[in-house]
């Protein structure tokens, strides 16, 4: 029997999830995986299952899945915790959904992991269905059938039979349940088709060999029938009772998936492998409708299903889109019924292909702009996955542009995204986004608030191709950088070229415009920054850089630019005095992104070494450094840094990281090479088991995010107690203090009292004779602990009791050094020295030397011979110590003399 683990709070310590133990990793200070967005559904098909009068979609998402509303496409749950591997297929049935994964078997309920199975077999898990009381699950050569013993799904099935496949039969297609057919499972592998009867585990019927390869089989609502499709596009009515086909249809197209209508037309739709869809009347046996590239074509289609009882069927591909179409009612004539053809009714999408650019578009962190390998320019929303949409690339004839007509199609999108700028200050107005694109030599403008492509192209003046772009802060002029190495400045509300300047010899890569448009910056693979003056475009500087620049990033805010180059390191220069005043370096393979946070204070970049480092600007050290398992290709954070936004090599979606030091206080220390950990990526569900990175438990508490201060930073600092300040400025004047509180008249002896008030005054006795036995204690505490420590020449534990007293308690005690003890006056000064070498608590000890001065002054200058010795100790030490702060003062004053910028 195998194991089967049941998820319980109270005794999650003791029970084991299986195939899904949760295991700790490294993490970041600063950033904490928070969620990924983006992702829809990938190559698994969905499932579909209803609710009452409600329909519901479930996809799959890698290691874990979605659930949708049919009616609207809205996202009601996602799955957690993420599966150990990959879901290879899932069904739905009510509240349930089960998925497999490796060896598992896992049932959730509203997204939740109620339990999980394992198979008894060591091959892993390809195909899944569910019917009555069974499921049934398939790896390459067997079938597993596990049983509900309860009728409440809450409680796990047990192993029931297992059932070794015939050889030769090729890989599993599909599981399917015939209509009316008790206990009986299809079969359907590449060559044949089996039928089973799961209860007694026998082969009931197997079919004759297939001339091609089978590759989606359906069950038709007519009795005995599938419908069969094949991989020379070939698409056969099958009556398995018989054993003999009804008649063939031909889409001369690779078929992937097949769903029959239900609602009473006899209609067939078909998805292929090029992304397109084929309609067929079956009583009629022909073609009515082809609705071409609903799906990429490189991605395809891969999952399609007619609703029950509804004129509505579902597509998904693996371009990470999920559509819904509806056939309206037939159009009528005379002579014939005209079958309408089925319309888009709302679609849910991300990005096919990873993305390469990211851009957040407002300052409050809610849109990220994002482009991809797959051509595409899209806007996602961080709060609404329904307000997700895509920049529509349909171009209107314009009177500027010596084009007519519209684009058309899918597949005529513009060339890929390689540069992107946009500044929000007129998105109101006009374009406010401007896009470099591959092999153009010209940008394009995009109108973020209509969501569609701008009117404008701005063209090179040395017609190469675009290689940089830039927006002004106010949103006025758009920058072109050319590969020929000239830039251009365009009028984004009217289209129209306003200045032109050419000073690189090679590519210009990265373009910037300061906040007041006083200074045009540009970097080259010419390995020179350029500093142009706005209003007139004269050459104000030219900076020699130490290896050519790849991109250029600027603060406005600070005025610090920041320009990554090709020998890995980022330097930081000021644009008013055009110095370079930070060089980072760590990154040991070419850098792929970098972002300012939003004070300025911090720089994160990424690099094809797979690590993500922050670097802190006013000291120049890296604070944070961890590393991917995907290569980041493109970075941004928010604009207030609460989310940090990654794109990486692989996957679909987009990471979002949240910043710790936003909800929570954050101690930093400088990292070495030898502290980069892994990290894990975002999951869907926006879930993350992690430990907090870093070994030093005594320094940094990174749960709690409180920094522990050590008793002493260094021993070369001169620390001082952190009490407050006017704890040892009353030590320094305690003598005035008391004069102020002495009183003004002498106390006077009381009326006579009545006598019932006798009590009361033998109660205020007995209380001042305890008090006086706790000063007692108190003085016999701090005399005692002051032997101690001259016997053992430790007095580290007669200052933590000094410490520990009050001003008024501190002066009683000192004075209770009488001068009959002048050997106790030598402890006192010798433990003050020695607290002095340690360079510990400054700001007490002086002041607890100058208290004992004044008290017993007239004592040590009687007994000079006696106490000479420590005071000359104590006064070398504080000479010493004095010289050497003095230095360090000196030398600080002197560095940063030399390094102010007047």
């Amino acid at each position: 029997m195998p194991l089967i683990s049941i998820k319980n709070e109270e005794h999650s310590k003791k029970i084991r999830l299986a195939g899904l133990e949760s295991h700790k990793t490294a993490s970041s200070r600063i950033f904490s995986p928070f969620r990924a967005l983006g992702h829809v559904t990938n190559s698994v098909p969905f499932s579909v299952s209803n609710l009452g009068q409600k329909f519901i979609i479930t996809t799959c998402v890698g290691t874990a899945f979605q659930i949708y509303d049919a009616g609207n496409l809205q996202l009601l749950f996602v799955s957690s915790p993420p599966t150990s591997s990959p879901i290879t297929a899932i069904s739905t049935h009510f509240h349930f959904v089960y998925a497999i994964w490796g060896k598992t078997v896992g049932v959730f309920r509203r997204g939740k992991l109620v339990y999980t199975v394992e198979s008894p077999s060591d091959a892993y898990l390809t195909k899944l269905l569910l019917f009555g009381d069974f499921i049934c699950v398939s790896t390459d050569s067997t079938l597993e059938v596990f049983r509900f013993t309860s009728n409440d799904k809450s409680v796990p099935p047990v192993h029931y039979t297992t059932i070794i496949l015939p050889p030769g039969a090729g890989d599993v297609v599909e599981l399917v349940h015939p209509h009316t057919y008790l206990n009986k499972i299809v079969v359907a592998t590449q060559s044949y088709l089996h039928l089973y009867n799961v209860r007694t585990g026998t082969l009931v019927f197997q079919s004759s060999p297939f001339s091609s390869l089978l590759t989606a089989i359906s069950v038709a609502p007519v009795l005995d029938t599938f419908g069969l499709a094949f991989a020379d596009g070939v698409i056969k009515a099958y009556d398995i009772r018989r054993n003999m086909t009804l008649f063939e249809l031909n889409c001369k197209q690779q078929v992937t998936s097949i769903s029959f209508r239900t609602d009473g037309n006899a209609h067939l739709v078909v998805g292929t492998v090029d992304g397109d869809l084929y309609f067929y009347d079956l009583n009629r046996r022909r073609r009515i409708h082809i609705l071409r590239d609903v799906h990429s074509a490189a991605a395809g289609v891969k999952s399609v299903q007619f609703l029950n009882g509804q004129p509505v069927f579902i597509t998904s591909g693996g371009d990470n889109s999920i559509k819904e179409f509806v056939f309206d009612p037939e159009l009528s004539t005379s002579s014939a019924i005209v079958p309408s053809p089925p319309r888009l009714l709302r679609s849910r999408a991300g990005h096919s292909q990873p993305p390469t650019n990211l851009l957040f578009s407002d300052p409050d962190g809610h849109f990220l702009l994002s482009s991809s390998l797959d051509k595409s320019l899209w806007l996602f929303s961080l709060r609404k996955d329904a307000q997700t949409h895509e920049l529509s690339q349909r171009e209107k004839a314009s009177g500027n542009k010596r084009k007519s007509g519209l684009t058309t199609g899918m597949k005529d999108k513009f060339p890929e995204i390689t540069a992107i700028a946009y500044e929000a200050n007129k998105a109101e107005n006009w374009e406010s986004v401007v896009t470099a694109h591959a092999g153009q030599n010209f940008a394009r403008t995009w109108d973020v608030r209509k969501g569609i492509v701008g009117r404008w192209e701005l063209k090179t003046a040395d017609k190469t191709v675009v290689s940089a772009v830039g927006v002004s802060f106010c949103g006025n002029f758009g920058l072109v950088g050319s590969a020929g190495g000239s830039v251009e400045v365009y009028n984004l509300q009217s289209g129209i070229r306003r200045k032109r300047f050419r000073s690189h010899v090679r590519a210009v890569t990265g373009v910037a415009v300061d906040g007041l448009n006083k200074t045009i910056v540009s970097c080259g693979v010419d390995g020179e920054l350029h500093f142009h003056a706005f209003k007139t475009v004269e050459l104000k500087y030219k900076l020699h850089l130490s290896a050519p620049a790849t991109k250029l990033l600027l603060h406005r805010s600070t005025e610090l630019l920041a320009v990554s180059l090709s020998n890995n390191v980022i330097i930081v220069v000021d644009i008013v005095t055009m110095r370079i005043v930070r060089e980072l370096k760590g990154h040991t393979d070419t850098i792929t992104a970098f972002d300012f946070s939003a004070d300025g204070r911090w720089i994160v970049s990424a690099a094809k070494d797979g690590t993500l480092r922050t670097w802190d600007l006013p000291t120049g050290s890296l604070i944070d450094v961890v590393k991917v398992p995907s290569v980041i290709t493109a970075l941004r954070l928010s604009g207030t840094s609460e989310y940090l936004a990654t794109a990486h090599e692989s996957g679909v979606g987009i990471n979002l990281w949240s910043n710790r030091t936003v909800f929570k206080q954050v101690s930093f220390k400088q990292i070495t090479a030898d502290e980069i950990a892994t990290i894990e990526l975002p999951s869907i569900a926006g879930s993350s088991t992690t430990v907090e990175y870093g070994d030093d438990e005594d320094e940094v508490d990174d749960v709690s995010g409180t920094y522990v201060s050590p008793e002493q930073l260094s021993a070369q600092l001169v620390t001082v107690s952190l009490g407050p300040r006017n704890r040892f400025l009353s030590l320094l004047n305690m003598d005035v203090i008391k004069q102020r509180n002495k009183p003004v008249e002498p106390p006077k002896a009381p009326a006579q009292a009545p006598f019932f008030l006798s009590l009361t005054g033998q109660t205020e006795v007995k209380t001042e004779v305890k008090s006086h036995r706790r000063d007692v204690e108190s003085l016999s505490v701090f005399k005692q602990k002051l032997i101690e420590g001259h016997a053992i020449s430790d007095y580290s534990g007669f200052i933590s009791h000094l410490k520990s007293l009050s001003p008024a308690a501190t002066d009683l005690e000192i004075r209770a050094l009488d001068g009959l003890e002048v050997e106790r006056l030598v402890y006192f000064v010798t433990a003050l020295t020695d607290r002095l070498r340690t360079r510990q608590d400054y700001d007490l000890v002086q002041a607890w030397m100058s208290m004992f001065l004044k008290i017993h002054g007239d004592v040590i200058v009687a007994n000079i011979d006696t106490v000479r010795e420590a005071l000359e100790e104590w006064d070398k030490v504080e000479k010493k110590e004095k010289e050497r702060v003095e230095e360090l003062v000196g030398y600080v004053n002197g560095v940063s003399s030399f390094l102010r910028i007047d």
